[in-house]
């Protein structure tokens, strides 16, 4: 078990994906996406530019780890293939699929496409929890106790000490009045959803 810390430069509520009754990690982080195991704990902080920086925009228990085409046959995950219908739905996540000559192909005008192929592919999984915190543009202030497991620069930062995972989780927990989806993301808006588009991270 582990948690891994990064930090989330673009909000859009596309990666990670909040909305309905799982928290998604689909795109984007293919480092973390690789080597996530169930059980693991994700948590994502708000970049420099954003107004509670350093501020946690997300944790996640990760539940399930699927392979990309898991993730788009399963029909309990139809809801977040990505569509133009409303808003949460142009943040669906379910994106990639191989067709019949087995080649990855896109959702058209999903907030990725094949220019983000390479990355998004080559985190291989998808990972989904029931057992999320998801505060978007109401971020928290995490503790000073556990600045040493927050990441500070590009990549992610691992931690395993099992002690430190408990006394973080706990803290979240019981200081949190319910779980899921508390606010709506910091870049819920169309300028979100091109910066989404745009963002080429470096992992």
């Amino acid at each position: 078990m582990k948690i891994s810390a990064y930090i989330i430069s673009v909000d859009s509520g596309f990666a990670p994906n909040p909305f309905g009754k799982h928290c998604t990690l689909a795109c984007c982080k293919p480092s973390i996406r690789r080597s996530a195991e169930v059980g693991d704990i994700i948590i994502g902080t708000a970049a420099t530019h954003y107004p509670k920086a350093g501020y946690l925009i997300y944790a996640m228990r990760v539940s399930d780890v699927l392979t990309y085409q898991q993730y788009w046959d399963d029909p309990r995950y139809n809801y977040r293939k990505s569509s133009l219908k409303t808003q949460i739905t142009k943040r669906g996540d379910n994106i990639w699929h191989c067709d019949k000559g087995e080649k990855w192909v896109v959702v058209p005008e999903a907030l990725h496409d094949l220019s983000h192929r390479k990355r998004d592919i080559s985190g291989e999984n998808v990972l989904v929890s029931t057992d999320f915190y998801y505060f978007g543009r109401d971020a928290i202030p995490v503790p000073r106790d556990f600045s040493d497991i927050l990441a500070t620069t590009q990549g992610h930062k691992n931690t395993t000490d099992v002690a430190t995972i408990k006394k973080f989780w706990d803290w979240l927990s019981t200081s949190v009045s319910k779980s899921g989806r508390l606010s709506d993301p910091s870049e819920f808006t169309e300028k979100g959803c091109s910066a989404q588009n745009k963002h080429k991270e470096a992992d």
